[in-house]
């Protein structure tokens, strides 16, 4: 509020800031500062401090309550029951369902629980513990003991060892200590209490226009502290006095309404914080004009599981087997969801191919369009508990026994528990009652009993998860860390990427009874392998890729630096990586540049044939020739300077062009490399020092003429239409012969003579340039000549007029 004197009342306005600082109320912020930079008396300087103080706040503000956002919205599940109501203590937040109680830390995290049931209100503070059921009032004692202090009531609430109970229409307070009690009758019928601040407060019956009075209790007195209140619902506990109402909570003293998610059945106050929880188990969070989701129970709202089961990584995404949402959760910096009746099973292939299976059978998935129409696969066998892909194909695991699929066609491998492959090298695991064992051995790598699920690391160390913790074992089955988990976590696997769900390392486990999935980090992460690509084989490089192919910064799949599309020729640098199976290294080229990195190897194409080059040796033509590793100019080089004039050995390679660049396989000195087609004279003729400065075409083809015994002579050759050429000396069209050079891929820079009528220039050369120049000279001397004449001439007539006009002047005289 400010006064027409220019001065402010800030307590007003800090107040406002104060109560809304989560919600960022920026428009009142830049009012307040735009006010004072216009009104108040401040030199020029002191109004420019002002404003970047403000714009340096508005920043900091922004930041913070981003950072607050990213906090509570960081762990989304998390099973309560089907709640009833929650309620906000200093010391955290309590969610109680029909069997249980649920306490979580103001840092979301789950901090116990009890079996309290059938609760429909509870609070406490630092001295009392009271919660209500349909049976009555009860307190627990500090041997957690429940101890009835009142039978069936409207509502209640607690105040130091107070309990203010509702009854019809009288308060009744009793203490939980001594259980002495008072009782106050108000005349109304009573619809909520509540503790705001140290004191007890009521809502009485609305009108018939929605309108309900507030008033403040004590064991003597009652008296109207708000009057004609509309929408009265429920009294909030808290420091004020705030109601529900109309999906709304209102501040009844300065008539502020805060908007709440709209589904709430309950609302509960902490400072200046409203946290609501719904039917389905949502548990949302309020400051200002700002809700966020702090955790979300069964649902199947997008972000919410129901009996989450396995869950896979792969391709940048993180896949949840949501099993009675029937689909799949594809979790990259977004979520997508896959349409999948009761899915149970999910694994990929080198080739972008996502499988998963779910009760009306097993379907294959583009991973990178999982929006398209699946291909439903051959499958007569049971229903598939585990699925995997391994260096030999597909793994089906169903009623305990494995399998190798192909095309519908089951092979028994042995019987197990669970299976799974390493995801770098493809190598098969399975589970049985004993322990983790390697396909190909006949002992267990980890051999313990209880194991519910496990995986296998980058560095093919062994993740195992018993009831409660998650143990990890090095590939000789030596004990590295134990670490405790949720009891109820289920199915584990290790995370290979990186995006807003999951980091590389991580654990992620899923709670199927908890409908919960989160990541565990254990305490020593394993490290992404870096592929080795000193040593390259060259032949065979030259392939093509069959479907459109993400290009990936290193083998774990972290980060997607381009795609290329279907059906274009890569440069396949290494295609058997020692690090993985799954995945080759490339080098491609489009408008944008050169992209280097790997991609799935099931979508590049068999090797382009190779075939003898047509000439076997060839010499360098120019200085800094060099050799590259691979045919690309964007890529390593294995010598920046060959040199001019250097003989190198051609040797068999496929065709390949690109950006108009032809490239060939050479053999220099006891390198193997590329060199470009253009670079390169491929017969005996020492080649000239420079390229032709080309400044004509040809328009049409043209014979190539020598000067013999000074006689135009035909050669027999040709030219092209539209070869580029470079005039020797000054174009004349009047000419009927003129001297050009051009570059020949067998002979290098050559030079000979056209008919003139075949030119079209498009450039002048340096003599023209030259001669030019001479003529601008010369026209520029003679305009100075003439100037200097004129002038002179000039300057004789003034002088001689002079003359006749002084002798006339003295004649007069």
């Amino acid at each position: 509020r400010f006064r027409s004197d220019g001065k402010t009342t800030i307590f007003a306005c800090g107040e406002r800031l104060r109560m809304h600082f989560y919600a960022v109320k920026c428009a009142d912020i830049i009012y307040f500062f735009l006010f004072l930079w216009y009104n108040v008396r401040m030199k020029r300087f002191l109004k420019l401090i002002s404003v970047v103080c403000a714009t340096a706040l508005l920043c900091s503000l922004s930041v913070s309550v981003a950072f607050a956002e990213k906090e509570i919205t960081s762990d989304k599940y998390a099973f309560v029951g089907i709640p009833s109501g929650l309620f906000c203590s200093d010391d955290g937040i309590v969610v109680y369902s029909a069997d249980k109680l649920y306490s979580f830390s103001y840092d979301y995290e789950k901090t116990g629980e009890s079996d309290i049931q059938s609760v429909t209100k509870y609070e406490k503070n630092g001295m009392t513990v009271a919660y209500s059921t349909a049976d009555g009032v009860f307190v627990i004692s500090d041997g957690n003991a429940a101890k009835k202090i009142y039978g069936k009531c409207d509502d209640f609430t607690v105040i130091g060892s107070d309990v203010y109970i509702a009854d019809g229409s009288d308060i009744v307070i009793v203490n939980a200590s001594d259980d002495s009690r008072t009782t106050v009758a108000t005349g109304c019928a009573i619809t909520s209490v509540a503790r705001c601040g140290n004191k007890a407060y009521y809502s009485v019956a609305s009108d018939a226009f929605g309108y309900s009075d507030i008033y403040s209790v004590d064991a003597s007195d009652t008296s109207v502290i708000f009057d004609y209140c509309k929408n009265v619902e429920y009294l909030l506990t808290g420091d004020v006095v705030w109601y529900y109402g109309a999906k709304k909570a209102h501040n009844p003293e300065t008539g502020e309404s805060i908007a709440l998610p709209g589904d709430e059945i309950a609302v509960s106050v902490h400072g200046n914080d409203f946290y609501s929880i719904t039917a389905g188990g949502e548990l949302y969070k309020t400051s200002g004009d700002q809700t966020s989701l702090v955790f979300a129970c069964a649902g199947n709202q997008t972000g919410f599981f129901a009996f989450p089961g396995m869950t896979y990584s792969d391709y940048g995404k993180l896949f949840v087997a949501d099993y009675a949402n029937n689909r799949i959760a594809a979790m990259s910096d977004k979520i997508e969801y896959i349409d999948i009746t009761r899915p149970t099973a999910i694994a990929s292939n080198y080739s972008g191919t996502l499988y998963a299976y779910g009760k009306r059978g097993l379907f294959a998935f583009n991973a990178d369009k999982i929006d398209e129409q699946p291909t439903s696969l051959p499958y007569s066998g049971g229903a598939i508990t585990s699925l995997a892909y391994g260096k030999n194909g597909l793994y089906i695991l169903t009623d305990g026994k494995i399998y190798l699929y192909d095309e519908g066609e089951l092979t028994f491998i042995r019987n197990a528990l669970k299976v799974k492959t390493e995801y770098f090298g493809g190598q098969m695991y399975y589970l049985t009652e004993n322990g983790v064992y390697k396909d190909g051995t006949d002992y267990a790598v980890v051999r313990q009993s209880g194991i519910l699920d496990f995986d296998i690391g980058a560095d093919k160390s062994l993740f195992c998860l018993t009831k409660g913790e998650i143990s990890r074992y090095t590939d000789e089955g030596e004990l590295l860390f134990t670490n405790r988990v949720d009891e109820n976590a289920t199915n584990i696997t290790l995370s290979v990427l990186t995006n807003d769900y999951t980091d590389f390392g991580d654990v992620v486990v899923t709670c199927t009874s908890l409908h919960k999935v989160f990541n565990f980090k254990p305490s020593s992460a394993a490290e992404a392998p870096v592929a080795d690509l000193t040593y390259t084989d060259t032949n065979g490089i030259i392939r093509t890729v069959t479907n459109d192919a993400n290009v990936y910064l290193s083998p774990n799949s972290t980060k997607v630096l381009g795609k290329i599309p279907s059906g274009s020729t890569v440069i396949v640098g290494k295609y058997n990586l020692y690090e993985t199976e799954r995945m080759s290294y490339v080098l491609y080229e489009d408008k944008a540049g050169l992209k280097e990195g790997y991609v799935y190897k099931g979508l590049i194409g068999n090797s382009k044939p190779e075939h003898d080059p047509e000439f076997t040796t060839a010499r360098t033509l120019y200085e800094n020739t060099a050799l590259y590793r691979f045919p690309s100019a964007g890529g390593a080089k294995l010598s920046d300077n060959v040199g001019k004039n250097v003989q190198v050995k051609i040797l068999p390679f496929a065709d390949y062009e690109a950006d108009g660049v032809t490239w060939l396989k050479v053999s220099c000195g006891s390198q193997i490399g590329f060199i470009a087609r253009d670079m390169l004279a491929t017969n005996t003729v020492t080649p000239d020092d420079e390229r032709p400065q080309y400044n004509a075409d040809l328009k049409k083809d043209a014979d190539i003429y020598d000067v013999v015994a000074g006689e135009y002579v035909i050669t027999g050759n040709t030219l092209k239409s539209g070869t580029p050429v470079e005039i020797v000396g000054i174009f004349d069209q009047n000419s009927k012969y003129t001297e050009i050079r051009y570059f020949d891929q067998e002979k290098g820079v050559r030079t000979c003579y056209v008919l003139t009528e075949t030119l079209v220039t498009y450039s002048i050369t340096p003599l023209q340039i030259i001669g030019l120049v001479g003529v601008g000279i010369i026209a520029v001397l003679l305009v100075i000549v003439f100037v200097v004449k004129f002038a002179s001439k000039r300057k004789r007539m003034l002088a001689a007029s002079g003359r006749n006009n002084v002798s006339r002047n003295i004649g007069r005289k």
